[in-house]
C-alpha cells in the first residue's frame, strides 16, 4: 500500500466502459465493479486549515481571493478531484472539499482505491448558518461517487441555493448527467459529460447539443467537461471563469500545458493517438 502525504490537497467509468443502463440500481453495480478492480490505494492528506501558502501567495499578488466549494464521497474519481483542486488553489483561490458522507466522516475512498481526507463534511457547509458565498461550486465524476453526492439531500441544498444565486457552478464526467440534469441545472444550457453519460443530457436546448461532444462547455454560468483526460482544461477553465483569461494563461504556463493547437515536432514526440477505437 503506497501512502502519500499532502499540506495541501489537491473519482467516473472508464473510458472504455460499454454505455451502461439508466436505472439507478445499474449504476451502483458498475461502481461496484469498478471499485472490486482496485490495485492501487495512495491516501492523500488535507489541511483542516482552508487555506495554503500557495494561496495566499497568489493573492498578495493581486489576484482577488475567491471560494470553491469541492463536493467528495466515497467513487468520486480521483483524477478529476486533485486536479481541481489543485489548479484552483495555484490560482489563489480558498478550496474548501467536503465530504458528504453521511457518517461525519472526512476521508472517502475514491474510484480506483485513492483515499482523500477532506477539509469537512456536507453538515459543517448545510444548514441554516452555515456559509452561503461561495463564488464556485465544482462537482468532480466518478461512480457510484456522483451520483452519493446528487441523493445527499443536505448537499441538495447547497447545491440548489447556489444555482438559484446565478452563481458558477461545474460538473465533470458523469456528474453533469447524474448530479446537475435530474435537478433542472441544465435546463437550456449547452452541456457535455462522459461518453457513457452524454445522451442523458435531455434537458439542453436541441440547438445547443451539438456541443456534447465538446471536451468543454461554458454557457453562462454552467461549466462541464467529459472525463478524467479533460480535467486539466476544466480546471483551468474554471480559473479563466473565475480570474480572467490572463491569470489563467499565467496558471498554465509553468505547468506546460499542451496548446490546443499543438503540432508534432518531430517523429521521437509521443502523443495519443486520437483515431476512435472500433466498435465492440
Amino acid at each position: 500500500r503506497v501512502s502519500m502525504t499532502c499540506t495541501a490537497l489537491n473519482g467516473c467509468v472508464p473510458a472504455f466502459a460499454k454505455r451502461v443502463p439508466l436505472k439507478r440500481l445499474d449504476r451502483r453495480a458498475v461502481g461496484s465493479a469498478v471499485s472490486k478492480s482496485l490495485f492501487f490505494s495512495a491516501p492523500i492528506r488535507s489541511p483542516r486549515q482552508m487555506s495554503s501558502p500557495a494561496a495566499n501567495a497568489a493573492t498578495a499578488d493581486g489576484a482577488p481571493k475567491k471560494k470553491v466549494l469541492v463536493p467528495v464521497a466515497d467513487g468520486t474519481e480521483e483524477i478529476e478531484t486533485v486536479t481541481v483542486i489543485d489548479v484552483l488553489r495555484r490560482a489563489g483561490a480558498e478550496v474548501v472539499v467536503c465530504s458528504v458522507e453521511d457518517d461525519g466522516r472526512v476521508e472517502v475512498t475514491c474510484s480506483r482505491g485513492v483515499k482523500i481526507v477532506a477539509d469537512v463534511n456536507v453538515r459543517d457547509v448545510a444548514g441554516r448558518n452555515a456559509p452561503n458565498d461561495w463564488d464556485l461550486i465544482a462537482v468532480p465524476g466518478g461512480m457510484p461517487g456522483a451520483e452519493r453526492i446528487a441523493d445527499h439531500i443536505k448537499f441538495d441544498a447547497v447545491l440548489k441555493k447556489h444555482f438559484m444565486a446565478g452563481k458558477l457552478m461545474a460538473a465533470i464526467c458523469a456528474a453533469p448527467a447524474i448530479c446537475f440534469e435530474p435537478k433542472g441545472f441544465l435546463e437550456g444550457y449547452a452541456a457535455t459529460a462522459h461518453p457513457a453519460f452524454v445522451d442523458e443530457l435531455g434537458g439542453s436546448l436541441l440547438e445547443k447539443n451539438i456541443y456534447a461532444d465538446c471536451r468543454v462547455v461554458v454557457d453562462k454560468t454552467v461549466v462541464t467537461s467529459r472525463g478524467p483526460g479533460t480535467a486539466l482544461e476544466w480546471a483551468l477553465c474554471l480559473v479563466e471563469q473565475l480570474y480572467g483569461q490572463e491569470h489563467c494563461k499565467k496558471i498554465a504556463a509553468p505547468m506546460v500545458v499542451q496548446p490546443a493547437n499543438a503540432r508534432i515536432r518531430g517523429k521521437l514526440e509521443w502523443r495519443l493517438d486520437e483515431a476512435p477505437l472500433p466498435a465492440e
